[in-house]
């Protein structure tokens, strides 16, 4: 979240124009939810494992990949891409609520089966 905020005055900073930070800013913040729960799955995955770190990069990384091609169209069509901009953001938009639906079962899954 601070990351979202600092966008635009880092854009600033970079020289990017006013529909360019906002376009950043979005995909940031569309995007933020579905890595932050991708990482509790993962979390949960590698709960009470001594070398868990190399599990979870191996796990979590092929299910990122997504999320941030995505961001980085989003982020590219807002500085004016080939790609209308709705699209990149719209399907962004549609993972993250995806894994904000699924993320909550999935670590409860993972946490029992740890259990058992």
């Amino acid at each position: 979240l601070p990351l979202v905020a600092a966008a635009p005055l880092l854009g600033l900073m970079l020289g990017l124009e006013p529909q360019a930070q906002a376009g950043v800013a979005a995909s940031l913040l569309a995007g933020t939810p579905a890595l932050t729960l991708l990482g509790a799955i993962g979390a949960a995955l590698t709960a009470g494992m001594r070398r868990g770190g190399l599990l979870m990069a191996v796990l979590i990384l092929p299910l990122t990949t997504p999320v941030l091609i995505f961001g980085v169209s989003t982020a590219a069509a807002a500085s004016g891409g080939t790609v209308p901009f709705h699209t990149p953001l719209l399907i962004l938009c549609a993972l993250s609520l995806a894994t904000i639906a699924g993320a909550p079962f999935a670590a409860a899954a993972a946490l029992r089966a740890r259990e058992a």
